[in-house]
C-alpha cells in the first residue's frame, strides 16, 4: 500500500531531491515510537517485518523504542495514534497507507493531524516518470491516472514539512517537524528508505553516550527459581538511579533460560559488575548475543 487524496487548497510546498538529509537540526533523538498502518496487519495477510527492523534500527543508536502500534484503515484512529506519538516522542515513523487504491489514506490521515493540506508533488511524479518511464502515464485512462496521482500528494507546508528522495527512487520521505517521518509499507524499500535517507539525519542529533549495551547469561535455573534473584538486582538498580534492565526468556525444551542485562554504554563498568554477579547468582554462563539468537529461533 503506498495515500488517499483529499480536496484542499494548496500551498507552497518544499522538495529536495537529495540522497542525505542536512545534518543542523538541535533537536536530539532519545525517543521513538512507529506507528504500523494498514489492515492487511491486523486480519493477519501480512506478518509486520517493519516494527521489528526499525526497533534494531533504534536499539543499534542507543534510541530507546517506546511504542508501536498497529492501526488499521480508519482515519480517526490514525489521527489519534499520530497525535499521541507526536506529544510524547522524538522520532516517530509510521510505515503503509501510500499507495493509490481506496484503503490507502496514510498521507491524507497525517495531514489532518497535522492541520496541513496536501498537494501534488511534481518532483516526485517527475523521478518517477525517470524511473519507471513517462509511457506508464500514457497507458492509464482518466480514473487510473487520478488514482496513480494519490501518491503524489502529500502534506505541505513551506516551513514544517520536507520531501527528500535517495538515489533511484522516486518514493519521497516526507518529514514533518523534523521529527514524523512518513514511509512505505514495503519491507524492501522500507529498510532502504531508513538506512540511506532517514539515518544520516537522526545520527548527528545522539549523544555519543547513548548507545546501547546488552549481555546475556545462560542458566539451567528455572525462571521461578531466578526470579527472586533478578528482582532484588532490578530494584537496586533503580534505586541507585540506573536505567539498567534485566529480563529472563525461557527456552522451551532446551532445558536452559537466558537472562539479558541491558544498560547504556555511560553504566558499561556496572553492566560488567553486574553480568559478573549474575554468573555466579545463577551458576550460568555467560553467552553472545548471536548465541542467545540461535536459542531464541531453533
Amino acid at each position: 500500500m503506498f495515500g488517499r487524496t483529499v480536496q484542499s487548497s494548496l500551498i507552497g510546498r518544499w522538495s529536495t531531491c537529495i540522497s542525505r538529509f542536512p545534518s543542523t537540526s538541535i533537536r536530539g533523538v532519545q525517543t521513538a515510537g512507529c506507528i504500523i498502518i494498514g489492515d492487511e496487519v491486523l486480519n493477519s495477510k501480512i506478518t509486520d517485518t517493519n516494527s521489528r527492523y526499525f526497533a534494531k534500527f533504534c536499539y543499534d543508536r542507543g534510541i530507546d523504542l517506546k511504542k508501536v502500534s498497529v492501526v488499521g484503515d480508519d482515519s480517526q484512529d490514525i489521527v489519534e495514534t499520530v497525535l499521541e506519538f507526536s506529544s510524547k516522542y522524538d522520532f516517530i515513523v509510521s510505515s503503509g497507507g501510500i499507495g493509490p487504491t481506496h484503503d490507502d489514506i496514510t498521507y491524507e490521515s497525517i495531514a489532518a493531524a497535522f492541520s496541513l493540506p496536501l498537494e501534488l508533488d511534481h518532483l516526485a511524479l517527475e523521478k518517477f516518470g525517470q524511473i519507471r518511464s513517462d509511457k506508464f502515464m500514457d497507458s492509464l485512462d482518466e480514473h487510473q491516472r487520478e488514482a496513480h496521482l494519490k501518491m503524489f500528494r502529500l502534506p505541505t507546508h513551506k516551513d514544517r514539512v520536507k520531501s527528500y528522495y535517495i538515489d533511484g527512487k522516486w518514493v519521497p520521505i516526507v518529514t514533518i517537524d523534523e521529527k514524523f517521518f512518513i514511509l512505505p509499507g514495503i519491507p524492501k524499500l522500507f529498510k532502504e528508505l531508513l538506512d540511506k535517507g532517514i539515518a544520516p539525519q537522526i545520527e548527528p542529533r545522539m549523544s555519543q553516550n547513548l548507545k546501547n549495551l546488552t549481555f546475556f547469561v545462560k542458566t539451567k535455573m528455572s525462571e521461578s527459581k531466578l526470579a527472586p534473584t533478578l528482582s532484588a538486582l532490578q530494584h537496586q538498580a533503580q534505586e541507585q538511579g540506573s536505567k539498567i534492565k534485566l529480563g529472563s526468556y525461557p527456552h522451551m525444551g532446551k532445558g536452559v533460560n537466558t537472562v539479558s542485562i541491558t544498560g547504556k554504554a555511560n553504566e558499561a563498568h556496572h553492566l560488567r559488575k553486574l553480568v559478573d554477579s549474575i554468573v555466579t547468582s545463577l551458576e550460568g554462563t555467560e553467552i553472545s548475543r548471536e548465541e542467545e539468537e540461535i536459542l531464541s529461533e531453533s
